[in-house]
């Protein structure tokens, strides 16, 4: 009866690995299907997405050290009419513990800019793409997340 009990009392965890996209500077932000999001024009004149990742059952590394080799490998997308627009992916990096807040998720990285490979703001304002994600880490674990967005430009941009 007491096992019971303690089994009862004790909330069950969800060790199912995942990742979830999102944006967000120094907060983890979740992202809805068809929700707007900036495209930003950065000070040396090239255009970005703000994009956050959570994760859980996932191997985390170390922040601190590009060249731990417990850090997880990081492909981001930003997909449009079928054809990939980022410039710079995968890489591989540690990522942040997540706040307690944020259970289950345990690791995040926050304020990672997807750099497209476009010349004007223009040629994707008001367009949807498909920002995703794929984390892998050394443990062969590898989770994916995506979400469809609509474009528009940061009221910051030239």
């Amino acid at each position: 009866m007491l096992l019971l009990t303690l089994l009862t009392a004790c909330p069950v965890v969800d060790e199912e690995p995942a990742v979830e996209i999102g944006t967000g500077e120094l907060d983890f932000e979740s992202l809805v299907e068809g929700q707007e999001l900036a495209i930003i024009e950065g000070p040396q004149g090239g255009f970005h997405l703000l994009s956050a990742i959570r994760t859980k059952g996932v191997e985390g590394g170390d922040p601190q050290r590009l060249d731990n080799p417990n850090n997880p490998t990081i492909t981001l997308d930003v997909v449009h009419d079928g054809d990939s627009v980022i410039i710079i992916s995968p890489f591989t990096q540690g990522l942040d513990e997540a706040p307690q807040s944020e259970a289950p998720f345990t690791h995040q990285m926050t304020n990672r800019f997807a750099i497209l490979g476009i010349d004007e703001d223009d040629e994707l304002v008001g367009e949807t793409v498909v920002l995703s994600v794929r984390v892998d880490d050394v443990n062969g674990v590898t989770v994916q997340d995506e979400v469809t967005l609509d474009l528009f430009p940061h009221p910051d941009n030239h």
